[in-house]
């Protein structure tokens, strides 16, 4: 449904609010949600196993060549979203953007499983797949809104509700059966399968096509160019990497130089362009290059008002707290990478079930849908009547320091690991002898305080950027936020990148890879406790003055 032309129809365009019924789009967009979440976790649980494995078998380390070709992936796929929502509101509409880009998607799935055996034809499905994950991440979500007006919005809360359960619903099953069908069916059918609930996926979203409210995009001539330019930086930034070498980044392999003149490229489409779409009125970056050209931002307020000056500062607060984000996506993306290569040396009998080192990931999304309710309407009014006012920059704080104690977890279960003595297998090649190995459940015990952690900074990291952020600002401020994820998974991939090739990073093996960690997030957030308070909030929720 055209939501102009229905408008234009209605001799009462504004209907009575809390009165309308459940848009008609909505089981389209849920049953979409989940089919899609399904296959990109499943695929996900078992990449770096199986890319250790398969492909990295015969290198010098393995598992570091592994984690380095996950992050990159995590990271390019938190980094797209900004070439797909300026796709979406500027040319092809949230409709037709996630159609094509799902298109793309099942035939990144289908290269995974066709390709098994060769390096470079999966990574050109890894390539599709962060293409189309990537792109359609920052339209999802926005869809939803998109169809709700005046009359049914009291029902919004209920549908995000729901589509928070599809995704965590589609994860926790697929993280169960994608490694089960691994080891009993092989590569091709456990990565063919996420493949299918793709197209299922983009089925379903193409049913209803004639249910959705759609959202006309508005693009013009500078639009345009300003995407090219950022598709430019991200392409040539990406294609001069080996593929064979794997889903690899420019500056992992010495293009830094390069990744520069690109950035370059796109901050002189800034200057070009700052007397018109950068430059109008409560535009980032078209007003900060004003202040920066003309003395600061006292002769900006004289052009584009003090209020929006105002709200020019408020997002550089939110970007201050945003510079703390990524260390704590380092940190918590291992666990779908690194903790698995380490279940793998543990004894994972529990509950009376031998679970598979990939399968333990399933306990996030169980603890996430437990943990929300709890800590909204239990733990923090608790607190509240305790006299600790609950704030965002309190919640993130609590959500790092915990996040640093689930490392010392891993860090001291991984030290129980590394004494264990090693013995020849049946090849000759040494093992370690796990007949003592350490039982899952302290790594299920990590999985728990990490869990806490994710929703202390990740959901409310998400609140404080809509919060805190004028109106103009928000879609700017929430791809900011994607960006603080691509930032801390191409730290983890740098590292590990280092470790493969024998360089500093390789001294830190065993344990002394994960005190790392725990020693950069404790640094940094001392810094934040330090910078935290200092920070000036205000909320531009029903409240733009």
């Amino acid at each position: 449904m055209d939501q102009t032309n229905s408008i234009s129809m209605d001799p009462n365009p504004l209907p009575l609010a809390n009165k309308g019924k459940m848009p008609p789009s909505i089981p389209y967009i849920i049953g979409n949600e989940a089919a899609e979440r399904f296959s990109f976790y499943g695929m996900k649980a078992i990449l770096t196993t199986f890319l250790a494995a398969q492909f990295f078998a015969s290198s010098a380390n393995p598992n570091a060549a592994a984690n380095e070709q996950t992050h990159a992936f995590i990271a390019m796929t938190y980094l797209l979203p900004l070439v797909g929502g300026m796709l979406a509101d500027w040319f092809l509409g949230k409709y037709k953007t996630i159609l094509y880009l799902s298109l793309l998607y099942c035939v990144g799935h289908a290269c995974l499983a066709a390709f098994e055996t060769s390096l470079s034809g999966f990574t050109m499905g890894l390539m599709f797949i962060s293409m189309g994950a990537g792109g359609i991440k920052p339209c999802v979500s926005a869809n939803v809104g998109d169809q709700f007006d005046r009359s049914n919005q009291h029902l919004m809360s209920k549908v995000f509700n729901a589509f928070y359960f599809s995704i965590n619903f589609g994860s926790f099953f697929s993280t169960l059966l994608i490694p089960y069908t691994l080891k009993h069916y092989g590569a091709a059918v456990a990565f063919g399968l996420p493949g299918i609930l793709m197209a299922v996926a983009t089925f379903i979203f193409w049913l209803g096509r004639d249910k959705y409210v759609h959202i006309e995009p508005k693009g013009d001539s500078n639009k345009l160019m300003i995407f090219l330019n950022v598709v430019a930086a991200l392409a040539i930034s990406y294609y001069v990497c080996d593929m064979n070498k794997g889903f690899g980044y420019a500056f992992l392999d010495g293009q830094g130089p390069l990744l520069l003149m690109t950035l370059l490229l796109v901050i002189l489409s800034a200057f070009i362009f700052q007397k018109q779409w950068f430059a109008t009125p409560g535009n980032f970056i078209g007003i900060n290059l004003y202040a920066l050209t003309h003395g600061g931002f006292k002769a900006a307020e004289n052009r584009y008002t003090a209020k929006t000056v105002e709200g020019i500062k408020a997002v550089w607060n939110v970007l201050l707290v945003f510079a703390f984000i990524p260390i704590f996506w380092a940190l918590y993306d291992q666990n779908g990478s690194e903790w698995v290569l380490q279940a793998q040396n543990l004894n994972r009998n529990f509950m009376g079930v031998e679970w598979q080192a990939e399968q333990v990931q399933a306990i996030n999304p169980i603890l996430i849908l437990t943990f929300i309710p709890l800590f909204t309407f239990l733990l923090f009014p608790f607190i509240e009547k305790m006299g600790v006012k609950v704030t965002p920059l309190r919640k993130i704080g609590v959500g790092l320091v915990l996040t640093a104690i689930s490392f010392i977890i891993i860090a001291t279960l991984q030290s129980w690991i590394d004494a264990l003595p090693m013995i020849a297998d049946a090849s000759g090649k040494m093992v370690r002898d796990l007949t003592n190995a350490p039982n899952i459940v302290w790594q299920l015990l990590a999985y728990v305080v990490l869990t806490a952690a994710e929703v202390l900074v990740s959901i409310t990291g998400l609140e404080y950027a809509y919060t805190q952020a004028p109106k103009t600002m928000k879609s700017t401020i929430m791809a900011c936020f994607l960006l603080t994820v691509t930032l801390g998974n191409v730290l983890v991939a740098q590292i590990n990148n280092s470790i493969s090739k024998g360089g500093f990073f390789a001294q830190f093996e065993g344990a002394s890879y994960y005190w790392l960690f725990f020693g950069v997030i404790c640094a940094f957030t001392l810094l934040y406790f330090f910078i935290a308070p200092r920070i000036k909030e205000h909320s531009y929720v029903g409240n733009e003055d």
